[in-house]
């Protein structure tokens, strides 16, 4: 039997070494690395724990947020060839059953005016200033 894989809507991040190095809890939090001798981290071999055990994360690598909140890395050339960029609806397709949205909705999502309001909004002020 065959399966497709369902559409999901992830977060990633692209990992970069030396920011992480200089930047480690505020740029990549879900990133650990070894462990030094005063009981602080160093900045060799970042890893992330997943849920099949900790991970190693290299320079250029995507970090993934799972659908349940979990980190993990994935090589460039497998995120590449299975994710795109998002259109950045804000809203999950992939529950829906059916989706109703208006115009006015839908323009405002993607944040363009509609002619016809422009229009009216024009002609409004034509007859506020007794053009019309």
């Amino acid at each position: 039997m065959k399966y497709r894989k369902k559409p999901v809507e992830i977060e990633a991040v692209q990992f970069d070494y030396e920011k992480w190095v200089y930047m480690r809890h505020t740029a990549y939090p879900m990133v650990n690395g070894d462990v030094a001798p005063d009981g602080g981290m160093m900045a060799t071999n970042p890893v992330i724990k997943t849920l099949e055990g900790d991970m190693k994360v290299s320079d250029g690598d995507y970090i993934i947020k799972g659908v349940h909140g979990e980190f993990y890395p994935c090589k460039p050339d497998i995120f590449e060839e299975t994710y795109e960029p998002s259109i950045g609806l804000p809203i999950d397709i992939s529950k829906a059953k059916c989706i109703s949205i208006s115009t006015q909705e839908l323009a405002e999502i993607l944040g363009k005016p509609i002619k016809r309001e422009i229009d009216k909004q024009s002609r409004r002020e034509r007859r506020r200033k007794g053009f019309l």
